[in-house]
Parts: structure tokens; sequence; C-alpha cells
């Protein structure tokens, strides 16, 4: 006996039904329309490792495409499962390791103070010789 196949409409993710925990958080990312060219800023507000909750000015239809780019991260693709009200929720179509995503966006802000103050170390060298 095989199981029955799922539509769109019984997608617990499109119903809103969570099957895992998410970390909530805030982080910067663009979004793109899969095949298109311009991004637009969102705030991801929180994550799982299938799927994620954004913010954004300009929210998209139900079933759209989308890859999210961070800047610390690789991209991820998915689709929008619902948008309301500036926000938008999307199912990722490959499982995503939230604290990796948490991890890289922590780390690159300390690795580049980290290298600003080794920058100026190294001016304040050159000017006292």
């Amino acid at each position: 006996m095989t199981a029955p196949d799922l539509t769109y409409e019984d997608d617990p993710a499109t119903r809103g039904l969570r099957m895992e925990g998410r970390d909530s958080l805030y982080l910067p990312a663009e979004i793109r329309v899969a095949g298109g060219v311009s991004t637009q800023s969102i705030r991801v507000r929180n994550l799982s490792p299938s799927g994620l909750m954004a913010e954004a000015a300009v929210t998209y239809a139900i079933g759209t495409s989308v890859s999210i780019e961070w800047t610390t991260h690789q991209p991820v693709r998915g689709r929008v499962v619902w948008a309301l009200d500036g926000r938008m929720g999307i199912a990722l179509d490959a499982p995503v390791d939230p604290m990796s995503v948490r991890q890289a966006t922590i780390k690159a802000p300390v690795l580049a103070a980290c290298d600003a103050k080794v920058m100026a170390s190294r001016r304040l060298r050159l000017r006292q010789r």
C-alpha cells in the first residue's frame, strides 16, 4: 500500500501546520524570484530546516519560486506558501541547518571587526616607523 499523494492544499506547510521547531531571529537577506534579476531586501524572522518566515515590503503570490540570499551563507531555494501583512512563509526545497546560518551571520561581523583592528594596528605601526 502506498501513501496517498498530497495536493498543494493538503501540504502541511501550505496550511501553516509546523512539523518541526523553528529559531526566532532577525537576519537581513535578499529575495529573488526564480529566474529574476532584481532582488528585494527582507528580514528573516524565523527559520527551521524546512522553511522560514520573512518580512518584506512587497510579498509574492503563493506558489512563487524564490531564492533567499544571505551574505554569509549559501543561497536557499523555496516557494511562497503564504503571504499576509508584509510577511511571507517560504517552504524550502532542501533542508537547511538553522544553526549554521545563525553562526555564519554572527561570525561575519566579528571577523570584520577583527580585520579592522588588525588593519588599524598595522597602520599605526607604519606611522611609528
